[in-house]
């Protein structure tokens, strides 16, 4: 076997964090679920690289440029042409025209939902753009399969619920599809909603929660549209340019509402069956995440779980900085004080798993087993060192080092990565 020479791996990290931020969109990017970033590609040239990391091809691309990653397949969506090329080869497979689409094309099973006639509404001085209508696409062929009114508010098995919205940006109506036919299984108008947020973890069939600005919140079955709850819940009238918002989250059998207004925020949980409270707290400036059997609450200087039934809290870590559920028991975060490491812990008992490192991890929707993390390399120049991070143990391996890329510009999937850099976007295989 030959001794590779990655270079000394820097212990700063690759990307500096923003000193001011929005809290909104803070979780946005640590939950979210979805949650989903954009990948493109082409055929290119590949070079020399260490055991374990070998880049592939790449293509030129554009910020306007829209795309997709699936498991296989590649989708570059650019102006009407939405292209569709083999991840491991990057040969095309088919390429089609989509008039009057427009943004990121979501991998929705064996098919590509698209919006298209965007419009933009806005309540206030607060802007929202949505689209009026989506464009089915065969992901295998690229034929077009239908079109609807509406956009997905989310993807669930064979099935997508469809949302309506008014020229304010509010939601008119909510629709249940089945994804092959479009043909409707619900339907219920919405006046007066502006929240939607969704339950689909453990053994529930899934749950919608809809709430008003008067904070009038009902939960409805997502298989038939049935009203499971109603009541009013502590709410603070939205005024986003003010930062007075909402920040909802449902997690496993709790609404989760952090409630942030006039530089005061208060979280209070409800139980999602009924909409009764269960229990409040105040000084939540922040945001929530379910993790383990608990809940967890990370305000940027510490990280906290609590019971989701009582408020107790069951473990605390001081200094704890940005933080998020990389699997339902295990959670990373870096330290406050000092921004580029990274520590793996579990989320049942708060005690850290493995041994921590520097670095930033890369973005996948399949975490199950494994993170990518990147690391800029010190002696060796311009390059940027892969780790594998196996989540059960803690366990880091050092798979190769490739030229100098962008943490927050990538996403790993199955065994590639995928990221922007200097106008292309190149495709690695990894591991």
């Amino acid at each position: 076997m030959s001794t590779i020479e990655l270079g000394e791996i820097s212990s700063a990290p690759v990307a500096e964090p923003s000193a001011e931020f929005d809290r909104r969109l803070v979780r946005e990017i640590v939950i979210a679920l979805v949650l989903l970033l954009c990948l493109i590609g082409a055929a290119g040239s590949a070079r020399p690289a260490p055991p374990g990391v070998r880049p592939l091809w790449s293509v030129p691309i554009s910020d306007s440029d829209g795309i997709t990653l699936g498991p296989e397949t590649l989708y570059v969506y650019r102006g009407a042409s939405l292209t569709a090329y083999n991840l491991a080869s990057g040969t095309m497979r088919w390429r089609t025209t989509v008039e009057n689409t427009l943004g990121y094309a979501q991998l929705a099973g064996g098919l590509l939902l698209l919006p298209a006639d965007q419009q933009t509404g806005h309540r206030g001085n607060v802007f929202t753009q949505f689209s009026r209508r989506t464009v089915a696409i065969a992901a295998a062929t690229g034929a077009q399969v239908w079109s609807a009114p509406g956009e997905p508010a989310i993807v669930t098995g064979d099935t997508a619920l469809m949302a309506d919205h008014t020229d304010s940006a509010a939601y008119a109506r909510l629709r249940l599809i089945r994804l092959a036919d479009r043909s409707t299984l619900w339907q219920r108008e919405t006046p007066g909603v502006t929240s939607v947020s969704f339950a689909l973890t453990g053994d529930s069939p899934g749950q919608v929660v809809l709430v008003t600005d008067e904070g009038q919140a009902t939960v409805l079955r997502l298989a038939d549209g049935a009203v499971v709850a109603r009541a009013r819940i502590d709410w603070a009238g939205p005024l986003p340019d003010r930062e007075q918002f909402n920040d909802v989250v449902v997690s496993g059998d709790h609404l989760v509402v952090n409630r942030n207004a006039q530089d005061r925020a208060e979280l209070s949980v409800y139980r999602l069956a009924t909409l009764e409270r269960l229990w409040r707290t105040d000084g939540t400036d922040g945001f929530a995440f379910p993790c383990g059997s608990g809940l967890c609450f990370s305000n940027g200087q510490s990280l906290t779980s609590y019971d989701a039934d009582t408020g107790r809290i069951r473990w605390r870590v001081p200094g704890a900085g940005s933080a998020w559920s990389a699997t339902i028991d295990r959670v990373v975060f870096e330290e406050a004080n000092e921004p580029g490491g990274q520590f793996l812990i579990d989320a049942e008992t708060g005690t850290r798993v493995g041994t921590p490192g520097p670095g930033e991890s890369v973005w996948t929707t399949e975490p199950e087993e494994a993170l990518l993390v990147l690391q800029p390399t010190r002696s060796a120049p311009q390059r940027t060192a892969i780790t594998r991070w196996d989540l059960t143990t803690g366990r880091r391996d050092l798979l190769g080092a490739i030229d100098r890329i962008v943490v927050n510009r990538c996403q790993a999937v199955a065994r590639y990565l995928g990221c922007y850099e200097d106008g292309a976007y190149t495709v690695t295989a990894v591991g």
